[in-house]
């Protein structure tokens, strides 16, 4: 099927509708529990016809050649559900959760990956190599607890350890980050939260390419710590050259993301693209010599890759690498390809790869700038000629920053519900510089690492990283140019969508069916406006959130929130988990109130005790009691005397009272909500 594929490449539908396939077998795979006897049975019946079917459709005359078509989507998206079950727990038989026991089990692993570190733990992605004494495979995420004796894991370094794998919480309040469904997209199912002491480094492991990328770029930190870099610069040399983002410092991280510049931060298509061009430049003269276009060639593809080994193969390195590889092999055969059909074909095999990448934010972001500059950016660029070389670059540069923005910018909204205003003018004064950043950051390393490195150059590269995050902090507080807080749902997002292609091929050329497509998706834009609104005022609940130490009770009605907490503040609407809460349900006004000992909430009655004061007075017969702030209450007395129909304990409680309260809610016979357990407590009007 690789060759067949090959030959369908200058056939740009052909490309589009096998990756159509692939994608909907990916879906498929992942959304549904489809058995692996079904999956092999499919692919083994098919993969004889296609290959019959091949063979005889390239036979002149021969009568089903159309088959062949039918037959190669088939195979397609039976491999794509193939890819996308493969990781899946219950799938293969070698995968960790087969071997698990309900208690501790004896694991070994090896992180792969790490991840920025929080207040009280370090952070990695880790593969599991066996448990209880049997080899697997999957991932789990890894949380080792910050103290004074704690020491970084080393990626590709063996580890042992005695613990149980824990399952990842739902979020407990709603529309919060669901991290739990992030891991699921990356097949991570399960974490492991370990002390050191806990921890067993296995002698003579580390002898992988994990560890020596891990052994290259600690070498290239100590050399440039050598020359006294400031920590900021050393953090942001990492994030540029070594695709390491764990050390940038939590401010300047937020002031790129609010200058709409985050993607410089994370080595992707714009860096390998710089470090392309720069290799093509500097191999040019190897390419007069005899073969030499062989030559240069595979010291290109082996740089890029080298490249994406020391940045830790992440996804962003991967996809960025492989794309550009295909781009790099079309200029080096000096082949005028299509580059809609390099960026498929790219897209195909990182899939065929790792499946994973489809639901990946990052990989979609960069999909969709990237078409966004192939499609948009000479339309828009078609609009003004400049007669000055100078004139003419700035105006190719905006509009490919505008190009990429207009691509992204639906799947922005979508996820991160904000808008960069100034994007145009941070990326305008940072990416002309980006390809000298690049490019210096990397000969100053080389001189680093052979400590060959002047100060006087240390300090001018210094300064230039420094100066460009000023640059990006002074964008960052323009405040009112920052649009936040946006309402963008799925119906939205494929709605602009269709809006922007149809805009696209009108602006290519007009015609009667793209006119009406086009109207047509602007009206299915008002209909999901419509419609939200319409959904958003007639929504009446009311929700006892999870919050640590604090009570937090909401009433929604329609777009308007009335937020009840036991001192309450002005600036409560900042509150991340009920702004989140107010961005989803495109509420527009907000007010606080002191929270009350007792609610009618849609005709039952909810009694909040937050003190042993309060008295018991059993003609209030509650049908919801609230328990917050640790009151030292007898439950046992209280639930005798108002006989509720449920009791729901919040996050202000200490874990250790709510575990009394569970076990006599349980020798009641009386239902019991734990909003650390089971996230927060809604009331719907039934």
């Amino acid at each position: 099927m690789f060759f067949v594929f090959l030959n369908m490449q200058l056939r740009n539908s052909n490309i589009l509708k096998l990756l159509v396939f692939l994608i909907a077998g990916i879906l498929a795979g992942f959304y549904t529990a489809i058995p692996r006897t079904i999956i092999y049975i499919s692919i083994a019946v098919l993969l004889p016809l296609f290959c019959l079917s091949y063979y005889y459709s390239s036979r002149p005359g021969f009568p089903y050649a159309r088959y062949f078509g039918i037959i190669s989507f088939c195979l397609t998206f039976g491999i794509g559900v193939l890819v996308a079950s493969w990781d899946k727990p219950g799938f293969r038989t070698d995968h960790y959760t087969c071997y698990t026991t309900k208690g501790e089990d004896e694991i070994l692993f090896t992180p792969r990956k790490t991840l920025k570190p929080n207040t009280y733990s370090y952070r990695y992605i880790a593969s599991i190599r066996k448990v209880n004494g049997f080899k697997t495979s999957g991932k789990v995420i890894l949380y080792l607890s910050r103290d004074s004796t704690a020491k970084e894991l080393v990626t590709g370094n063996e580890y042992y350890t005695k613990t149980a794998f824990l399952d990842i919480p739902p979020p407990r309040n709603p529309h919060q980050f669901h991290y739990k469904n992030y891991l699921r997209k990356q097949y991570i199912y399960h974490s492991l939260s370990l002390k050191s002491e806990e921890l067993y480094h296995v002698a003579g492991s580390g002898e992988n390419l994990y560890a020596y990328a891990e052994l290259i770029r600690d070498n290239i930190v100590k050399a440039l710590e050598q020359y006294h870099f400031p920590a900021e610069s050393v953090a942001m040399i990492q994030a540029l050259l070594l695709g390491q983002k764990q050390d940038i410092p939590e401010d300047i991280y937020e002031h790129y993301a609010a200058a709409g510049a985050v993607h410089i931060l994370a080595v992707s298509g714009l860096h390998v693209g710089i470090i392309l061009f720069i290799l093509h430049f500097l191999l040019h003269p190897l390419r007069r010599l005899k073969y030499g276009h062989i030559f240069s060639l595979i010291l290109t593809l082996s740089s890029l890759w080298a490249f994406a080994f020391i940045a830790g193969m992440s996804a962003s390195v991967v996809r960025a690498v492989c794309m550009f590889s295909f781009v790099a092999l079309a200029m080096q055969l000096r082949r005028n390809t299509n580059i809609d059909n390099v960026l498929l074909v790219s897209m195909f095999f990182l899939l065929l790869i790792n499946p994973g990448f489809l639901l990946d934010v990052g990989f979609q972001l960069s999909y969709a700038a990237v078409f966004a500059i192939i499609w948009i950016q000479p339309l828009l660029y078609a609009w003004w000629k400049p007669k000055w070389k100078v004139t003419d670059f700035f105006w190719k540069l905006a509009t490919v920053s505008l190009a990429a923005q207009l691509g992204v910018l639906p799947l922005s909204l979508y996820y991160f519900h904000q808008f960069p205003g100034l994007f145009f003018l941070s990326n305008l004064l940072i990416v002309p510089a980006l390809g000298i950043i690049l490019g210096g950051g990397i000969f100053v390393i080389a001189l680093a690492l052979f400590q060959s490195l002047p100060s006087f150059l240390a300090e001018a590269y210094a300064f230039v990283i420094i100066s460009m995050n000023r640059l990006v902090t002074w964008i960052a507080r323009q405040e009112s140019f920052i649009f936040r807080d946006i309402f963008f749902d799925g119906k939205l997002l494929v709605s602009f969508y269709l809006f922007l292609i149809f805009l696209f091929l009108c602006l290519q050329k007009i015609t009667f069916r793209r006119g009406a497509a086009l109207l047509l998706s602007v009206l299915c834009i008002q209909l999901s406006v419509f419609y939200n609104r319409y959904e958003a005022s007639a929504r009446e609940q009311w929700v006892i959130f999870h919050k640590s130490r604090d009570t937090r009770i909401a009433r929604q009605y329609g777009k308007g929130l009335t937020v009840y907490a036991p001192a309450p503040e002005n600036n409560i609407a900042d509150d991340g988990m009920i702004r989140t809460y107010a961005v989803s349900e495109r509420i527009d006004r907000i007010k606080t109130e002191n929270i009350q000992n007792l609610y009618n909430i849609y005709g039952k009655r909810l009694l909040y005790i937050n003190s042993e004061k309060i008295p018991l007075i059993p003609e209030l017969k509650p049908h919801y009691i609230l328990l917050g702030n640790s009151p030292g209450i007898n439950l046992e007395r209280v639930i005798q005397a108002y006989r509720p129909e449920m009791i729901i304990a919040d996050g202000s409680n200490y874990i250790s009272y709510i575990r009394q309260w569970q076990a006599t809610c349980k020798k009641e016979k009386l239902p019991f909500h734990s909003t650390y357990e089971k996230g927060a407590y809604i009331f719907r009007e039934n």
